[in-house]
């Protein structure tokens, strides 16, 4: 068995904590354990001076059965208040837990039957954080790929937590996802440099998108010490009951936007053309500014739908700029709107980010007709820039 030097164990387990902001206590961290323990565990061809059994060493117990709590991440936002992911929670035992003749630690062996499909998986010879990160995409990338189902699932958040008990010894991958999503749904696969593919899964708020990577987690651990590192050297007892905390990504959640246009009456000739004006501002700043248009050859309804490209919670001003040369407004109706949007998908029967106007002949018998101007803020090579496209209006 090749042991690893003190220092270089510890550089990598400082890198493993997956922390994108500092923890207001350091105190707090250094009791954490760390989401992606699999690296500071005892594996083999990477343990930390293992300490030789004595007599008075309690020796670790792989059949005594280890829990998981699971520490849920919210999104603070403005006026102290949070938005919860409705997230679950699955574990994939990946490997059994084998104990090592004559020292306190153990290694990792192939879970027969069902666990089989792991086996090519070297988690026996991985020794870096890098290393262990391409682990545990290997493993989801087999999990998802054979339609495997979790060992264990967790769908019930209490307390920010979730929390899982009865787990045998060995090593797990842990994978946070939505809770009413599907794999279609909530498995993603990102393009990163050289060609290379990560896999990610999502879980939704109210107003965003929370991104997790798949982690390796191995029971039973140890404490962390002062500096947040878990090492078999670690003075204290083996830790049966873990905890980890789930640290996301955070992106927007788009929502899409319909605008329904009634034409009561219509004056025979020209194509009657409706211009639309959509401006959307989110904390203060524009995030997005576009221009519809539809044409009418006779009276009728018709609508378009601007789809996820608005971040929920935006408030959303939809402006009728040009209703034709011969159309006005129609009674109850008007030519400005706004709306909040709410994350409800255009397929639900309940959705609601609509806006809608109503206009009708006006007796002048003028005539006329446009086309629509689009503008995009777009990436030519050499730098941000804005380009316009001319495109012909929604026609009934």
């Amino acid at each position: 068995m090749v042991e690893m030097e003190e220092h270089k164990c510890v550089s990598i387990l400082k890198e493993e904590m997956p922390m994108k902001r500092e923890r207001k206590s350091r105190n707090r961290v250094s009791r954490r354990l760390a989401c992606l323990m699999a690296a500071s565990i005892l594996a083999a061809g990477f343990i930390l001076t293992a300490p030789a059994l004595s007599g008075t060493a309690r020796a670790v117990e792989l059949g005594e059965a280890c829990s998981l709590t699971v520490e849920v991440e919210p999104k603070e936002m403005d006026g102290g208040t949070q938005e919860m992911p409705d997230v679950a929670l699955d574990l994939y035992k990946v490997a059994d837990a084998v104990s090592m003749e004559g020292q306190d630690a153990y290694t990792y062996g192939v879970i027969p039957g069902a666990g089989e499909i792991y086996a090519g998986l070297a988690f026996n010879e991985a020794d870096s954080r890098e290393g262990w990160q391409e682990l545990a995409q290997q493993a989801a990338s087999v999990a998802f790929g054979a339609g495997s189902k979790p060992d264990v699932t967790v769908d019930t958040v209490e307390n920010d937590r979730l929390t899982t008990t009865g787990l045998t010894a060995g090593l797990y991958l842990m994978v946070a996802r939505g809770r009413n999503l599907t794999p279609e749904e909530y498995i993603v696969r990102r393009a990163e440099e050289e060609g290379a593919e990560r896999i990610a899964t999502i879980a939704y708020s109210d107003s965003y998108v929370f991104s997790y990577m798949p982690q390796l987690v191995s029971l039973p651990t140890k404490e962390a010490d002062e500096e947040g590192n878990i090492l078999s050297s670690n003075p204290g007892e083996w830790i049966y009951d873990a905890t980890a905390l789930l640290k996301p990504e955070l992106e927007d959640r788009y929502a899409a936007l319909r605008i329904d246009k009634e034409l009561l009456s219509y004056h025979t000739g020209e194509p009657a053309t409706f211009v639309f004006q959509i401006e959307a501002t989110l904390d203060g700043e524009t995030v997005y500014s576009d221009v519809v248009s539809m044409v009418f050859s006779g009276a009728g309804s018709q609508s378009a739908l601007i789809p996820d490209k608005i971040p929920v919670g935006a408030e959303v001003t939809v402006t009728e700029v040009y209703s034709g040369v011969s159309y006005r407004v129609a009674a109850g109706s008007q030519a400005v709107q706004n709306i909040t949007m709410n994350n409800i998908a255009p397929e639900n029967p309940d959705f609601s980010n609509v806006v809608a106007f109503r206009n009708e002949y006006d007796g002048s018998g003028r005539n006329g007709s446009s086309i629509t101007n689009h503008f995009e803020y777009t990436d030519d090579g050499a730098g941000l820039v804005w380009n316009w496209t001319q495109r012909p209006a929604v026609t009934e």
